[in-house]
């Protein structure tokens, strides 16, 4: 349940989905097209800019809005930054791909955390999934990678009504002291958040509150400091650390059964 990772501290990064490809395997601006062509399975898009002197920038549009993909050949691949969390995949397996970039349009900047514009870019990465020679798909502002076909399924999970793809829109980092904390939760809601163990509570129990703390706080807004009730009934105390940049959350009395 937690991911595979090579690092604790990650820098808050701006909204982007990055399509791993093997080197040699981008896709061209015809082979986008095409794709646009096709689509709909889960979200209707096209290519709605190909600017003839831009030879790897295209603008597609998704549910009235639109996106800048970058790094498509015959230029050159986009800059993403290091995976640290893998679900379905491994780090070494992304190693030395070619990356495409999606990120907001400049009129969405303002806008890129708002759910109704990351479901739409999280959508489009289930229409690309499908694109001969994609490795993996990552989460900019998580550091996360996942393989295409886990990546389709607890995305479109969600954009189909289910739950918040906690594992690959954000991680879970466990401390050496049984702590779990999210990773890339602070896009969504300002904040990461710890939660604290219980004494002999199995490390996957604590994972899977998180996971529904996560879920929850994305879809209804963050918790504030004070005594609130879990997503399990439970009596949960939370405080801010010193520089406010994460929850504590700890729990005072059992779930309900």
């Amino acid at each position: 349940m937690f991911a595979m990772k090579v690092s604790e501290n990650v820098e808050q990064r701006g909204a982007g989905l990055s399509l791993l490809f093997a080197r040699g395997a981008r896709p061209d601006a015809d082979a986008l097209a095409s794709r646009a062509a096709s689509s709909g399975e889960v979200v209707g898009f096209s290519v709605s800019h190909r600017p003839a002197d831009h030879p790897y920038w295209v603008e597609l549009l998704a549910l009235g809005l639109t996106f800048d993909l970058l790094g498509h050949a015959p230029g050159i691949p986009a800059q993403s930054s290091p995976s640290l969390h893998a679900f379905a995949t491994t780090l070494a397996d992304v190693q030395g791909c070619d990356a495409l970039m999606i990120r907001p349009g400049p009129h969405l900047s303002a806008g890129s955390t708002l759910l109704p514009v990351v479901r739409a870019m999280a959508a489009l990465g289930c229409e690309l999934a499908a694109l001969p020679g994609l490795m993996a798909i990552g989460w900019e502002p998580a550091g996360t990678v996942m393989a295409p076909d886990y990546y389709s399924r607890v995305i479109g999970g969600w954009l189909k009504g289910g739950a918040f793809p906690a594992l690959g829109l954000t991680a879970l980092i466990r401390s050496p002291q049984g702590e779990v904390a999210s990773d890339g939760l602070a896009f969504f809601t300002g904040y990461e958040i710890r939660l604290d163990p219980l004494a002999g509570e199995p490390p996957a129990e604590a994972a899977k509150l998180a996971l529904r703390l996560i879920h929850f706080l994305v879809e209804n807004g963050p918790y504030t400091p004070g005594l609130v009730e879990g997503p399990g009934g439970e009596a949960l105390q939370c405080e801010y650390t010193a520089n406010r940049d994460c929850l504590r959350i700890r729990r005072t009395v059992a779930a309900r059964p």
